[in-house]
């Protein structure tokens, strides 16, 4: 619920629970007791943290040319 303050031109309004009359300055509705809610809904969490990176792996060793072999007679 929620009871906006009063201007000039504004006069009671009614309680979104039970229909009645209400002053716009009230904290809860004279009639059945329901609390104003806030203007302003609330802030969602923070999102988390990204999670801590791996260590990198050891890279393979390059490749060794294999050794010549003798030519066959």
């Amino acid at each position: 619920m929620c009871f906006r303050p009063p201007s000039i031109d504004q006069g009671p309004i009614k309680c979104p629970q039970c229909g009645g009359e209400a002053d716009p300055a009230a904290t809860e509705c004279p009639h059945c007791g329901a609390k104003a809610a806030p203007d302003i809904p609330p802030m969602p969490g923070a999102p988390g943290a990204p999670g801590v990176p791996t260590a990198p792996s050891v890279p393979k060793p390059p490749s060794v040319p294999s050794v010549p072999q003798a030519p066959s007679a």
